[in-house]
């Protein structure tokens, strides 16, 4: 098992995983395409419907081989992210995939067991992870009208109705394009409408720029370079705790080591407690401290308040 430190924490370099949900027809499409180095997996025959001079590469699938298939293309290899549109298809694929593969996944009249959504949920979740080692990823999803019980409108993402919590797990961002004063916007903060996620300083509405064909379609692109910048700056903000961290965790295993007998432990934790600690230093020397008692066989009487040798 991987752990990592405080002071090992950077995820400046990490692929963002997206959602961008909508209603029809407000240029959700153009919006991913805007993406650094995007190839479009076009399960929903989308591309079509996006101005040509602002169309990307294009995967065509019917299947989720298909789809498993295509990705270790050369061509793919070479983008920076992947759209996929929509979202919704994509997961009736998975869907598929799963009730022709495991007989359990079906159910008996027709459709798709619980099990069978077990098996969806879990491919979703580890193919988006193994994706964003390489790519970025954008799942875009049309949304529907409807009405909560007191009769206000809601948007919901339009695919199983489990499914709809399932996507957010591994996203990163989520903003709801929609159209405000003849202007477009990507909406990152969640309210009673529709569902949205902010992250590195990246919240509120964000006007999306008008294309007129001059200007380049890169929206998302700056937007990724923005997410990156901000975490950079967090870290830059957060170094001084690091190395706090590190100090204290550097003189506390010293402190630790150093420590052979049960007269010496008393004197040790006292130290420990005694130095400037940061993040978690003091909580993490605590159970170096314990595993270096269980180590030389010394124990706390209760009844002395004091430690002694087994």
């Amino acid at each position: 098992m991987a752990i990592l430190r405080p002071e090992e924490m950077d995820f400046s370099a990490d692929n963002i995983i997206m959602i961008i949900s909508g209603l029809p027809g407000v240029g959700k499409t153009t919006t991913a395409c805007s993406a650094p180095n995007v190839a479009v997996i076009d399960t929903d025959n989308g591309m079509k419907r996006v101005n040509p001079q602002h169309r990307k590469e294009t995967i065509s699938v019917s299947t989720y081989e298909e789809l498993l298939n295509d990705l270790k293309s050369e061509e793919i290899a070479k983008k920076d992210t992947l759209v996929f549109d929509t979202t919704g298809a994509f997961i009736e694929l998975l869907k598929d995939w799963a009730m022709r593969n495991n007989p359990s996944a079906c159910k008996k009249g027709g459709g798709i067991s619980q099990n069978g959504f077990g098996i969806v949920k879990s491919e979703f979740l580890r193919i988006s992870n193994e994706l964003r080692k390489k790519f970025n990823v954008i799942y875009m999803f049309h949304t529907s009208k409807k009405a909560d019980k007191d009769g206000n409108p809601v948007y919901e993402l339009m695919c199983e109705g489990a499914a709809r919590e399932l996507v957010w797990q591994p996203a990163d961002l989520g903003a709801y394009l929609q159209i405000i004063d003849n202007k477009r916007y990507l909406c990152f903060s969640p309210t009673q409408e529709y569902s949205a996620k902010s992250s590195y300083g990246i919240k509120g509405l964000i006007a999306i720029p008008e294309l007129n064909g001059s200007e380049p379609n890169d929206f998302l692109t700056k937007l990724f370079e923005k997410v990156k910048a901000n975490i950079r700056a967090e870290n830059e903000a957060f170094k001084p705790q690091k190395d706090a961290y590190k100090k204290a965790m550097c003189d506390g295993i010293k402190l630790i080591n150093s420590m052979t007998t049960a007269k010496e432990a008393a004197p040790v934790m006292d130290a420990i407690k005694k130095l400037k600690h940061s993040l978690t230093s003091e909580k993490e020397l605590k159970a170096h401290f314990s595993d270096k008692l269980k180590e030389l066989n010394i124990v706390w009487n209760k009844d002395k308040k004091a430690y002694e040798q087994q």
